[in-house]
Parts: structure tokens; C-alpha cells; sequence
């Protein structure tokens, strides 16, 4: 297999373990648990916050990789199509669902502009996205110039500063609440170091790969030394915030993309159907999986005091019925503006048709 597949099934790596994560929320949120074993699940669910980082990350990579000189034309224009009309189409049933069925008394265009037009919802990582394709835009050339080194150190640092800030700053939260106009996830300094990473591993792709692979137990060793840091901020700090943007994972993420990768470039070279399938429809699985969540949850909340009954019996409906949403919509025409860009329809038709 080519490099396509290993990145597709990363993606599907990370899209797996993001509906984990928010499955977990719905757990913590329904039971009481005592707090050793509340911690316990807070801890895991926070160690697997990366796949969220690793997705936006991957998004650019795979731009730099693909580009590395000059853009297309309707660069901006093409990625709009396939990530912010799906945004906006599913996020849509999204609010007249929360308008409807929760009795909100809010009408539906407030809500609307609360979470569509600020990005106030669960699919506020498009905007990040989208912001990373105008990053690009605007200094692919100036980074490909430039020192990767230098650009990830200070990337870093004003990435760091302001997670950091935001989490312990009242004065400097504040300030920010006040004057940034869209949802505060969303902010470009939180993603500033994962946008430059993500941009040098998809230029200097092969060069990084071939290097980890050979030094791959530091890759390791250096991943379960910053994992023992994350889970220090938890316990030593009370760090509990389960949220993608906080300070202490920035690095963990990196390590997490890159170990991933490595994983997923080996599994490679097995022909693994499922993981393409979900690969090659994952952004239509975040866009939909808190959804199905919400009401499967409904039905297995009956036995929610069996901790790997009620996730795995949750985590199993709810993809499929993502899964399963897909496929259907996929027949439709103009799905690609629902469900993104992918392949469904075409290996669908390839598999059944009429002789």
C-alpha cells in the first residue's frame, strides 16, 4: 500500500478513539462514581484527548505534503465545499434538534449564531481547520523558507503561553471572552504549534518517518515520559479539564501523532477493510457521533453501572448507526456536501452491481 492508506487508516485511528472519548463523557456525566474510580476513567479519558489535536494536525500535514510549492486555484474555495457546507448542513439539524427536542426557548436563529456561526458546538474543530487551510495560504512560503526548528520553538511557546494563561489567568481569559467573537476552543494560538508541526511532517514527510522508524523506542520512551507528565498536571495540579486545548498535552499529542503514524505506516501493510472504510468517512463520523450518542444512550443507560457493557454496547450503536448514515446518504446527490469527500459510493458500486 502507498502512503495514502497508512494516513487513512491513522485518521480512522484517531476517529475511533474520539467517539471513545466522548462516549466516556456521557458515562461520567450519568453515574456516580466514588472518586478513586471516577479519576481513574477522567485520567484515561484525558489520555486519549490527542485524537482530536492528531485529526486538525493531520489536516495539514496532508495539505503540505500534497502542495509543497505551489497551491491550486480555488484552493480556499474547493475546501469550503467539503468541510464547512457539511459544517454548516449537519450542524444545522444540530440546533433545530437542540430547539426542538430540549425545548429551548431560545429561538432557532440564536442558537444558530451561537453555535454554527461562533462555532459554540462539538464541531468547532472545523473552524480550526479551515483556519489552518488560510494559515497555509498565507505563510506556506515563509515557512518553507524558513528554520523548522526555529518555527516550532516559538510556535510552541505562544501555543503553551496562551493554554496556560487561559486555564490559570483570570485577567487574560477575560480579556480574550470579551474580544475574540467566535467560540473560545476555536482560537488560532491554542493550534499555532500543532499547524507548524503538522506543516514541516508533511513537507519533510519521509525524511521524519524514515528517522522515527529507526529510532523508534525513543519515539516510545520519549511518549511514556511525557504521558507521566500529563498524568502528574492531573493528580499534582488538578488539571481536570477534559478538553483538547489544554496546555499540558501539546507534546503528548505530537509524540501521540507521530507513534500513531509509525503504528498505522506497519498495519499498512495488511489490507485492513474496516479501518479504510472509517478512514475514508471519518470527518462525516465527527460530525455525526455525538448525535447518535445522545440517543443511544437513552437505551443503554439501563445498564450503565456496567462500566464495559453500557461503553462498548454505546460505542458499537453509535458508530454504526454514523456508519450506516453514511452509506445511505452516500447515494444521494450532492451527498459529498453532507458527508464530505470519500469514496463510499464508488467501492459500493463496485462491489454490487448487475452483470
Amino acid at each position: 500500500m502507498n502512503r495514502k492508506h497508512e494516513i487513512t487508516y491513522a485518521r480512522a485511528i484517531f476517529c475511533l478513539i474520539i467517539v471513545a472519548v466522548h462516549i466516556l463523557s456521557n458515562y461520567l456525566r450519568d453515574i456516580e462514581l466514588q472518586d478513586h474510580n471516577r479519576m481513574v476513567v477522567l485520567t484515561f479519558q484525558i489520555l486519549i484527548l490527542f485524537a482530536t489535536p492528531c485529526f486538525i494536525i493531520l489536516s495539514e500535514s496532508l495539505i503540505s505534503m500534497v502542495y509543497k510549492d505551489k497551491l491550486p486555484k480555488n484552493f480556499l474555495v474547493k475546501r469550503f465545499k467539503y468541510i464547512m457546507i457539511p459544517y454548516f448542513s449537519i450542524g444545522t439539524f444540530y440546533v433545530y434538534t437542540k430547539y426542538k427536542v430540549d425545548g429551548n426557548e431560545e429561538t432557532f436563529w440564536q442558537l444558530f449564531k451561537e453555535n454554527l456561526l461562533i462555532g459554540n458546538w462539538y464541531g468547532w474543530f472545523v473552524v480550526v481547520i479551515f483556519q489552518f487551510y488560510i494559515l497555509h495560504l498565507i505563510f506556506h512560503k515563509v515557512l518553507s523558507k524558513a528554520n523548522p526548528v526555529v518555527m516550532l520553538v516559538i510556535s510552541f511557546v505562544i501555543s503553551l503561553a496562551h493554554s496556560y494563561l487561559m486555564y490559570d489567568n483570570d485577567a487574560y481569559t477575560n480579556w480574550w471572552n470579551e474580544f475574540y467573537p467566535l467560540f473560545h476552543r476555536t482560537n488560532i494560538l491554542y493550534w499555532l504549534f500543532y499547524f507548524v508541526f503538522g506543516y514541516y511532517l508533511g513537507r519533510y514527510y519521509n525524511e521524519v518517518l524514515t528517522f522515527v522508524e529507526k529510532k523508534f523506542m525513543w519515539l516510545v520512551g520519549s511518549l511514556a515520559a511525557v504521558t507521566l507528565l500529563v498524568i502528574y498536571s492531573i493528580y499534582q495540579n488538578d488539571v481536570i479539564v477534559v478538553q483538547s486545548n489544554r496546555y499540558d498535552i501539546l507534546l503528548y499529542s505530537s509524540l501521540a501523532f507521530i507513534f500513531i503514524l509509525v503504528i498505522s505506516k506497519k498495519l499498512s501493510k495488511f489490507n485492513i477493510s474496516f479501518l479504510y472504510f472509517i478512514g475514508e468517512i471519518s470527518f462525516f463520523i465527527y460530525l455525526t457521533h455525538k448525535i447518535m450518542v445522545y440517543y443511544m444512550a437513552k437505551y443503554t443507560f439501563h445498564f450503565i453501572d456496567q462500566f464495559f457493557m453500557y461503553n462498548i454496547a454505546t460505542y458499537i450503536f453509535a458508530l454504526s448507526l454514523s456508519v450506516g448514515l453514511a452509506v445511505v446518504l452516500s447515494f444521494l446527490p450532492l451527498s459529498r456536501f453532507i458527508i464530505g469527500r470519500n469514496s463510499i459510493n464508488s467501492m459500493i458500486r463496485g462491489n454490487y452491481r448487475v452483470e
